[in-house]
């Protein structure tokens, strides 16, 4: 895996490119342990359609598969059908028609995993989770039923079809905390012209609890009329990292550090993880916008501050180049450092709305105290004002921008029309956030301090190399008497030659 690291100085993300040659995952020192697929085909025998060595996803049965109808522990839904299906299970693979999309879902406490490399098993907690993770899938399909694919086959016709993986970790109450979307076109045939791809979601925050997985293929022709003509998915595995301790929440000096770091000065530990997220995430939206999805994650380091980009192991010198300069690009427009403050700003406003909320709270536990009835009184009032100014912006206030996405997601199926719609968004979002960022324009981040003044002149006049020059020095230098016996050596050795050499002649 080809990955770069960016660092973050003085709360400013400076794209500064690095480049390792060597692969790079997560730490092997036993802090981080890794299990084998988690999804309901877990164990389901290889399709001999692909040539890599994924589990399958075809059970034994084989037909139609239906709106809304299950398969090998796989939920089948889809927004047209043809024929009056979906697509069908048949040969080792799950092929759409119209479109059609498998999801997965299930809890990510009481799994088990290996730690590296010593090999023991761990068991998966919710305070294990709370230290961050990671979620890796891995897929293998056949897109080559469309006019212009190098592979044709089947039913071939219309315009490129695509296929998209989408990772969602949430929290126990089933809300949303990180998502991931990867929407391809790549030609891919059978065997050994199949192609695999492998796609990662790292979650840094609290509360991870629960995953959902999915695989969508459209047809790119829109048929409604002959089924079969999408994209197959021959195999899949998600795979879940997670830390093999406790997780221990941040110290307020950490705390104080990190907020120092990203120019902030009382974001919370909640806030610090859902900012980190949430900037993994747009930059990483941003890249694969600009690169057609040759990133696989985006990581960033609340203890460095450094951000490392993952690609994935097959990618082409092409698609790492491409990479390279997008990263350059936004290192010389400065647009991560705009990523961050948008980010930032969205969580502050999200915390803003959760004010009422601790209100109550506060208030409901204060009214069971009579003796406190003046902390009651003033929560109240908090909470009537909180209230009212709410009313008053309710009209201005837009979903957060994953929402949106989601939405989006949902909705639009068609690979180019949907990033074009995303990118439009983005923009409005970005044109709008500007006014949010008013308020931090004339914001003091860190008070100056004079750290060198009255300082002591501190010198020495004596002199190290007194009565010495270089000329003295190899003079009486060892290696130097030697060079210079051996050059006087070979003089007299070549006047002898030249002297022999006259005799020679008469």
């Amino acid at each position: 895996m080809r990955w770069w690291t960016y660092i973050l100085l003085g709360g400013f993300l400076w794209l500064m490119l690095s480049w390792f040659a060597s692969s790079v995952g997560l730490a092997e020192d036993n802090d981080t342990a890794f299990t084998t697929n988690i999804l309901p085909n877990a164990g389901t025998t290889t399709s001999s359609l692909t040539n890599s060595t994924l589990d399958g996803v075809q059970s034994g049965s084989t037909g139609a598969l239906t709106n809304n109808s299950t398969h090998n522990g796989f939920t089948i839904t889809c927004e047209t059908q043809v024929s009056n299906a979906c697509g069908a299970a048949f040969n080792g693979e799950l092929e759409a028609s119209h479109d059609m999309t498998v999801t997965a879902s299930g809890s990510l406490v009481g799994i088990e995993g290996d730690s590296s490399p010593d090999g023991i098993t761990h068991t998966s907690t919710q305070i294990k989770l709370n230290g961050g993770i990671n979620l890796n899938s891995s897929i293998s399909v056949q897109n080559c039923e469309w006019n212009q694919s190098a592979f044709k086959c089947g039913s071939s016709d219309g315009a490129v079809d695509s296929y998209t993986v989408t990772m969602k970790v949430l929290d126990a109450d089933e809300n949303v905390l990180a998502s991931s979307t990867q929407i391809r076109t790549t030609d891919a045939g059978y065997n050994l012209n199949a192609r695999s791809f492998d796609d990662s979601l790292h979650y840094n925050g609290v509360h991870a609890n629960k995953y959902e997985w999915s695989w969508t293929g459209v047809d790119g022709s829109e048929s409604t009329s002959v089924a079969l003509r999408g994209t197959n998915l021959l195999g899949a595995e998600l795979e879940l990292d997670f830390p093999t301790e406790d997780y221990e929440p941040l110290s307020t000096a950490e705390i104080k550090s990190i907020n120092e770091s990203l120019g902030t000065t009382n974001l919370t530990e909640s806030e610090i993880w859902n900012v980190v997220s949430g900037l993994e995430e747009s930059i990483s939206e941003k890249l694969n916008l600009e690169t057609g999805g040759s990133v696989v994650s985006v990581e960033l380091n609340e203890e460095t501050m450094e951000v490392t980009v993952y690609t994935a192991k097959a990618a082409t010198v092409k698609e790492v180049a491409k990479v390279q300069e997008v990263v350059q690009t936004m290192t010389k427009t400065k647009t991560v450092e705009t990523m961050k403050k948008e980010v930032i700003a969205e969580v502050m406003k999200e915390a803003a709305k959760e004010e009422p909320k601790e209100a109550i709270k506060e208030e409901s536990t204060v009214a069971a105290k009579p003796k406190e009835e003046t902390k009651t009184t003033t929560v109240a009032t908090k909470e009537e004002s909180t209230k009212e100014k709410k009313v008053e912006t309710k009209e201005n206030i837009k979903p957060t921008l994953t929402v949106i996405m989601a939405k989006v997601d949902a909705k639009v199926k068609n690979p180019v029309k949907n990033l074009e719609l995303k990118n439009l968004i983005t923009m409005d979002r970005m044109i709008d956030s500007d006014i949010s960022l008013v308020a931090y324009n004339n914001t003091v981040f860190y008070i100056p301090k004079d750290i060198y003044l009255n300082q002591i002149a501190i010198f020495d006049n004596r002199s190290i190399y007194k009565n010495v020059d270089l000329v003295q020095y190899i003079d009486n230098d060892i290696m130097g008497i030697k060079i210079k016996k051996l050059n006087e050596i070979k003089y007299q050795k070549n006047m002898l030659l030249l002297q022999i050499q006259e005799l020679k002649n008469g």
